[in-house]
């Protein structure tokens, strides 16, 4: 299985009304950004987690089970437990935080855990795989629901894609809880064929996502342009988003033009921001 990191980074945005400055305090790109980073790590963790060389996404040490094993014996506090069984169809590997948190090397905090079933290769046109959690929380937000890769082939361009759906709920640690629905296509434009090399590989995402709020109120968010991202950066390097919250004004997001820079604008009413 490969991966890409598709991360919608937003910032409180600053806006101008009645020759006054004042903050538009909506929360909507904020919770866009923790939401989707968090169920696309579902699919970076799950890929380290096969060859337990879990770079970023572990605490102290990785430690491998056996299907059926007791895992009580195993698990200590701050280590990662990976069992993956293949005797199974789908293939199953679970991923387990334990109950306590502790400092992963990305700086977050993980707890719970990741159950993947997959069907075949990632490469493989017909490969499913499915993510779903299991009490599983990253800086105390806790996250259920599914995330779904579907590798659908080749496109009219030789290039392969992949059907992305997340039906999912984050619970903030404020109580509210973020009702979430994604999806996706991701194209694979670069590295498909170097299949042993990941860091040439390069992605186009398009697609629509859709929030309700407990409390009332949501957002919907889709994209104008490609978002485009390079594994060897962890952020997106070109592309525009739409964001619209409920009753506020639409908030155009634009990467750049591929740069890896981690720069890019926020449009608001006529005024852009630079963040960086």
């Amino acid at each position: 299985m490969k991966t890409t990191h598709l991360i919608c980074l937003t910032s409180i945005l600053l806006l101008f009304g009645c020759g006054k400055k004042k903050y538009d305090n909506d929360a909507s790109a904020v919770w866009n950004y923790k939401i989707e980073t968090a169920f696309d790590e579902m699919t970076n963790i799950s890929d380290q987690a096969i060859t337990g060389n879990m770079v970023y996404y572990k605490m102290g040490e990785v430690v491998f089970a056996s299907p059926g094993q007791d895992v009580n014996v195993l698990k200590t506090p701050c280590n990662v437990l990976i069992t993956l069984d293949t005797t199974v169809s789908p293939k199953v590997l679970t991923v387990d935080y334990g109950n306590s948190n502790c400092t992963c090397n990305d700086g977050k905090t993980r707890r719970g855990k990741i159950i993947t079933t997959f069907t075949g290769a990632y490469a493989s046109p017909g490969t499913v795989i499915t993510h779903t959690t299991d009490n599983y929380y990253v800086n105390d937000i806790k996250y259920d629901g599914t995330k779904t890769v579907t590798n659908v082939g080749l496109n009219n361009n030789g290039q392969p894609h992949f059907n992305v759906q997340i039906n999912g709920t984050a619970t903030m640690t404020t109580g509210e809880v973020v009702q979430y629905t994604s999806s996706r296509i991701r194209t694979w434009t670069q590295g498909y064929a170097t299949l042993l090399n990941y860091m040439d590989d390069e992605y186009d995402i398009t697609g629509t996502t859709n929030a309700t709020y407990s409390s009332g109120g949501g957002y919907s968010s889709q994209t104008i342009t490609p978002i485009h991202l390079k594994v060897g950066c962890a952020f997106p390097v070109s592309g525009k988003l739409a964001i619209t919250p409920s009753s506020k004004p639409v908030r155009t997001i634009d990467y750049g033009s591929g740069t890896c820079d981690y720069t890019f604008t926020v449009t608001v009413n006529g005024y852009t921001f630079t963040i960086n």
